[in-house]
């Protein structure tokens, strides 16, 4: 993917515009991303992989786009995969790769329609940031406790004091502790400049009760059942 098209996802001023530009995006995002040696999937993939042994856990793919990342988990022999993104092309593309149990349309910082304590495990790669950082209310509180919530997050937003502060204000509440941060990865090579992110690790402590509230949840009407 080319650095202005990162740049035109970045600057989307709402869910909605960029809901639209990753539709438009969806056709050749993989396509796009092979060509600029993007690896991330599998490096925070991994970061799961190696501290989740049951198979059949229960693991939201939290933006999941076309499914790059649940296709490194499938390739690990992880079956219970679930995926959510807030682009319907998206998920189109994920759905004709046969990864996913179930697919639905739901917009990360907005409330998700699953019940508390719901995911042994959450992966999310290169979605918070575009993303807010209420986004992790949420999602810790359908993550059950001592859960793991493995995802990555770009060094540009992470140096903004709302990341940073979301991130230490969850620990500081009891919500959830750190296991592991990465040092930063190479995301996107041949970049001008190049984009790093970090991956991290969190383990859920407390996760049914929101320390902010999301916004309500849009009424999407997308949802896909894939059988096993």
């Amino acid at each position: 993917m080319r650095r202005r098209g990162l740049r035109r996802l970045d600057e989307a001023e709402s869910s909605e515009e960029l809901e639209r530009r990753y539709d438009e995006r969806a056709p050749t995002y993989d396509s796009d991303l092979e060509a600029s040696g993007y690896k991330l999937p599998a490096l925070i993939g991994e970061l799961l992989v190696k501290r989740v042994d049951n198979l059949k856990a229960h693991i939201l793919d939290a933006g999941a786009g076309t499914g790059l990342s649940g296709e490194y988990l499938k390739q690990g022999g992880y079956k219970n995969l679930h995926a959510i993104d807030i682009s319907r092309g998206m998920l189109a593309e994920a759905k004709r790769k046969k990864i996913y149990r179930k697919l639905e349309q739901m917009a990360l910082g907005e409330e998700l329609s699953f019940p508390n304590d719901y995911f042994d495990a959450i992966l999310s790669v290169d979605t918070i940031g575009q993303a807010p950082p209420e986004s992790f209310d949420e999602l810790i509180r359908v993550t059950k406790s001592l859960g793991l919530i493995v995802f990555s997050l770009r060094a540009d937003f992470y140096k903004q004091p709302r990341f940073s502060r979301k991130l230490k204000a969850l620990e500081k509440a009891g919500k959830w502790r750190l296991i592991e941060k990465t040092a930063p990865l190479l995301t996107l090579s041949g970049q001008s400049p190049e984009v790093y992110s970090y991956g991290f690790v969190y383990e859920v402590l407390s996760g049914t009760v929101p320390v902010t509230k999301s916004r309500p949840r849009r009424s999407f009407k997308l949802a896909w059942g894939i059988s096993p």
